[in-house]
């Protein structure tokens, strides 16, 4: 059944069966949004956990990112976005903000402020990690920040 999950049931359940809705379908938004920015595709709905306190969940935090190798520029999430959609572009985000409760300037704030800040955080990220100059580069523009992700 995996297979068949999507960010708008995940965004349904959100809105029936989580604490506190509207900033966790935000947070959840941004996840996916992070997730394309940054070229993980496999997100898969066991990547989205929750805490069960008996009578609601909250979401727990994120886990298991991992960019994937990209040869082209066309890139598919694991997990539909909107409808039968999951191609891994800012586009179709925009499509489904609503389901998150986001208007189209909510959606936009978000692409700009976790572009804005991988770009300024990327250098000293890739120093931590220990990348090498030619793994740096790989990743640069591929995997994050794909221009065919990143159209709006």
């Amino acid at each position: 059944m995996a297979r068949y999950a999507s960010y708008e049931t995940l965004s349904a359940i959100i809105r029936h069966r989580f604490t506190n809705p509207r900033p966790t379908l935000k947070e959840m938004f941004s996840r996916l949004v992070f997730n394309i920015l940054c070229g993980n595709t496999d997100d898969h709905a066991r990547d989205h956990a929750a805490f069960w306190d008996g009578k609601v969940l909250t979401l727990t935090p994120a886990y298991d990112i991992c960019p994937q190798g990209r040869t082209g520029n066309e890139a598919s999430q694991a997990m539909r976005i909107y409808g039968s959609n999951n191609l891994s572009r800012l586009k179709t985000c925009l499509k489904t903000a609503h389901n998150f409760l986001l208007s189209e300037e909510e959606a936009r704030n978000i692409f700009d402020k976790l572009i804005t800040t991988i770009e300024e955080h990327w250098g000293t990220v890739c120093e931590e990690a220990e990348l090498n100059k030619v793994d740096k580069q790989l990743l640069w523009r591929r995997q994050f920040l794909n221009p065919y992700s990143v159209e709006q």
